[in-house]
Parts: structure tokens; sequence; C-alpha cells
């Protein structure tokens, strides 16, 4: 093999000096071409189209000995090669996994009456309006943003003549990972050429994905915005999406234009685009296998098996310890810290190793360490405590009705809770026989706003009625309150006997908070 394989090199226009075998592999000591890369290329190209050299396929790399270039030819690696239907089953399951995760986001968000059924998670697959808008709302833009960054993969692998497979996704049901996915990948089932193919191909992916998420997460504060739903916090323990800082200046910036005024819960497609953020800083992390891995090695060369090492022990940190003063720790680090671990923290080399990487792909490897930092959730699930509550105080609450004169009580709801988000209160008043009850609204009294009666512009941001005008709902702030006043007039002379009626606040975490009036009215002797 070794002659024949020497004249194939040599008709290619390499000039070999000295060759030998080590029992696994030819070597060749070769004289340094013009256009390195180039040579380099259509030598790998010609040894994938033969196979009478005396194997069934072999490939090249390129090292540098010394001063001395050496051309290393060696059986190509076996690569299972999976049957193509596999991709489409995996495709339409994790289509399944995905909506059945969407439902259950669905479900909470247009407060299906699912959620008040047992076995909640297998209820939303056997109702099929409640399974379409999961399907509509969340696997279809996170499908959606998922597919675009393995294609971003797939196209770059074919453009540098990989042998690469269409994208294998994960699915995974929600029960055992909210997001419904573990993401996807492509098969490359060759040695990666170059430093520039080795960039193109990690980085492509995460950059496409990029262009999908942004569109969707903004069409998800778009919804959120218009349907406004306020967010049903309880009073137990309840978990938050973290993010990163391309995600507040999104937020902020799409604010300027929608001016929002509540703090809402965050439509599906939101999620959607969340889960596709979150993936992207995943595979951006310089360590591995990881796209982020692709790049360190491409950008770094051999330097990046310590950056790697280094990023597990920042993940292992940030697993008990968090970001001291930013963000608490989160235990899923020391899982994907591991995971990097165990699937490897050194990075193979290109089989070329020698060209340059160039300005612009080097840019483009210093954009994704930017995309990472900014997309990067320090904590992707945040649990605490609810920490909404409302005071209510009353100058009275027994009253002796006389027929042509109004009883008058003030009554101030203040919103105790800690968090600073904002509490919808719907305030209802029982109706009696013969008996006017009215609901005055003096002013509100927003903190580090100031303080608005009906006069004020802002007055109907924070209190406003419903069609009917019974029924009032409050807008408040913690530390904000609002000072109100009770009228009870009777309409006709009051029998006697005590008679009761309540005043229900029903805030959005679902609690109710009730006040009782009497009214006593004594027999006329």
């Amino acid at each position: 093999m070794s002659n024949t394989t020497k004249k194939f090199i040599e008709k290619l226009g390499w000039k070999v000096t000295d060759d030998s075998w080590d029992g696994n592999a030819h070597i060749f000591n070769v004289e340094e071409p013009d256009n390195l890369e180039e040579k380099f290329e259509t030598l790998r190209l010609a040894f994938k189209k033969i196979t009478d050299i005396g194997v069934e396929r072999v490939f090249p790399m390129l090292r540098r000995a010394g001063d001395e270039l050496v051309l290393v030819i060696i059986p190509q690696p076996s690569f299972d090669y999976v049957k193509s239907k596999t991709n489409l089953y995996l495709l339409f399951a994790t289509i399944f996994s995905t909506t059945w995760a969407g439902a259950l986001w669905w479900a909470s968000y247009a407060d299906s009456s699912v959620l008040d059924s047992s076995y909640v998670w297998l209820r939303v697959l056997i109702t099929p309006d409640v399974l379409l808008m999961g399907f509509l709302t969340y696997s279809l833009p996170l499908m959606a943003i998922l597919g675009a960054h393995e294609m971003g993969h797939y196209y770059y692998a074919r453009k540098h003549n990989l042998d690469a497979s269409l994208p294998f996704f994960l699915p995974m049901p929600p029960i055992l990972f909210i997001l419904g996915t573990m993401g996807a990948f492509i098969s490359i089932r060759e040695p990666i050429p170059n430093r520039k193919a080795l960039l193109d191909v990690g980085a492509s992916g995460p950059i496409a994905g990029l262009f999908v998420a942004v569109p969707v997460t903004l069409l998800g504060f778009w919804l959120t915005e218009r349907s406004a739903v306020p967010v049903p916090i309880d009073s137990g323990s309840s978990m938050y999406l973290g993010s990163s800082f391309f995600w507040e200046f999104m937020y902020v910036q799409f604010s300027t234009f929608l001016s929002p005024s509540g703090d809402y819960l965050s439509h599906p497609v939101v999620l959607a685009g969340w889960a596709g953020f979150f993936v992207t800083a995943l595979n951006l992390m310089p360590a591995g296998q990881l796209d982020g891995g692709h790049i360190a090695r491409a950008v770094l060369g051999p330097k990046a098996n310590g950056l790697s090492l280094t990023v597990i022990l920042l993940l292992v940190f940030m697993a008990f310890y968090g970001i001291p003063g930013v963000a608490p720790p989160y235990l899923g680090w020391a899982v994907y810290a591991v995971l990097i671990f165990f699937l490897g923290t050194s990075h193979p080399p290109p089989s070329e190793e020698l060209s340059k990487l160039g300005n612009s792909r080097m840019g483009i490897g210093l954009l994704t360490g930017l995309i990472l930092v900014l997309t990067f959730i320090p904590s992707p699930l945040v649990f605490g405590e609810s920490q909404f509550d409302l005071d209510i105080k009353e100058d009275q609450t027994t009253f002796n009705p006389v027929l042509g004169e109004s009883n008058v009580t003030s009554i101030v709801i203040t919103n105790i809770g800690e968090s600073e988000g904002w509490e919808n209160l719907t305030i209802n008043l029982d109706k009696i026989d013969n008996y006017t009850i009215e609901l005055q609204v003096n002013y509100v009294n927003i903190s580090s706003l100031g303080q608005f009666n009906s006069s004020s512009d802002e007055y109907g941001e924070y209190v406003f009625w419903d069609q009917s005008g019974n029924n009032l709902t409050l807008n408040l702030t913690s530390n904000s309150y609002a000072n109100l006043t009770l009228i009870i007039t009777p309409e006709e002379a009051p029998l006697s006997g005590e008679t009761s009626f309540d005043l229900t606040i029903t805030s959005r975490t679902e609690r109710v908070y009730t006040r009782t009036f009497v009214l006593v009215t004594e027999e006329e002797k």
C-alpha cells in the first residue's frame, strides 16, 4: 500500500521526501506546498472517492514535527450509520413531547378547566383544544428554532463536503423535563478537515437558531401584552424562569413601543423563545464537543482543552454557590458539568490545523463568545415563596341605618407583599334588598410614583370598573395602597334586626379576602 499511496499523493502535487509505516498508519514527510489549505482539501476529497489503495476508507492528517511537515494516512474510523427513518421517528416523537409540554403551558396560561382535573399531565392529551393550542403556541415555534439551529450545522457541514446526517431530535416527556425536548444534533461521520470548517459548522447552528428565536420571542411579548393575563402566583412555592442580559434588553426595548402596565403571565410563545435562547447558550459553552467547543478549538487550537476544564469547574461552582450578588445556585449546572466531562473534555484536532483561520472567522468566533455572554442564564429555574399579601383596614363594620341618611366608612387596601410586580385586585359587593351600596375610590397611592385621583391622567391605569359598573379592579404595586369610601343608604325604612353583606377582594394570587359589614336596626318602641 505504501508505494501505491505515495504515487497517489505525488500525483496530486505533494513532494514526498521520506515515508514509513508505524503499524497503524503511513507517514510521509512532505515539502510544504503553496496553497497548503487548498492542496490538502483536494487530497482529502480524492481519498474519499477511492477504495483501491489497500483499505476501504482512509483519511489524511497533516501535522508539523519540528521543521518537518508530516502527512499521515490512517484508516478512517468506523461510524455507525443510523437508518434514515430514525430521524423521522424522532422528529414525530419530539413534536409530540413538545406539544404535550405546550399543552401544559397553555392550560396554565389560559386557566383551563383541565387544571382542576386529576392527572392533569394526562388530561391535556385527551383535550383537543388544549392540545392544539399547545402545538401552535409552543411546539411549532420551538421546533422552528431547533430546526433552524440544526439545519445551520447541516448546511455548513455539507458545504465543507462532510458526510453529515439530518437532525436527530431528542424527545423528552415533560414529566421529566419541562421543555419537552433535550434539543437535537446532527451526526458528522468523518473527521473535520480544518479550522475554518470547524468554526463554520460550530457557529452556524447557534446563529441560525438565534435568527428565529428573536422574532419568536418578540411575537411572544406582543401576545403577552395583548392578552394581559395576570400572573397566578399562589401562596406556596413558585417556579420562575431566569433571564439573560439579551432577554432583558429585548423586553425593555419592546416595552418602549407597547408601554406594558402590569406583570403578566408569559404567553407560551415567549416560553418557546426562552427555550431557544437557553439552548443557544448551552451549546455555545466552550467545552468538549459542544458547538462552543468546536469554535474554541478552531480559534485557540490545543489551548481550548484547558478552557474546557475551566468551564466545567465554573459550572460546578455555580451549581453550589451561584454568582454571588447576581444569581442564586442552580444544581442543574452540576448535572451538565458531569455530562460534558463524560462526553469528553478534549476536542479532537481537525485533520489539518496549520492553515490560518482568517480575520473574518476570528470575528465570528468573538461574536459567538459575545452571544454566549448575552444569552447565558445563570439560574434558569428559580424557586421561591410567593411574596404577595394584602392589608385591609376599615373605620367600622357595624352600622345603624336610618331612612334618609347614609352610613359611610373609609377602607384602605394596601399591597404589603415584597414582590415588585403588580397585584390586580377585583372587588365585589353583595346586594341587599332595599339598600343602595356604593363604593367610591378617592385616590390610589402608587409606590415611587405618587398619588392619583380621578382627575389624574394616569388614574385609569390603576382603577377601572367593568361594563356593569359594579365590579372594581385595582392595580397596585408593592407598598401601594388605595383609599376607598363605602356608602350604605336605605331606600325605605329598614326592618328591625340584623342584615349583613360581604365586600370580597379577589387577588391575582387567587386568594380571597372578605370583609363582612353588619346593619343593625332596633325595633321601634
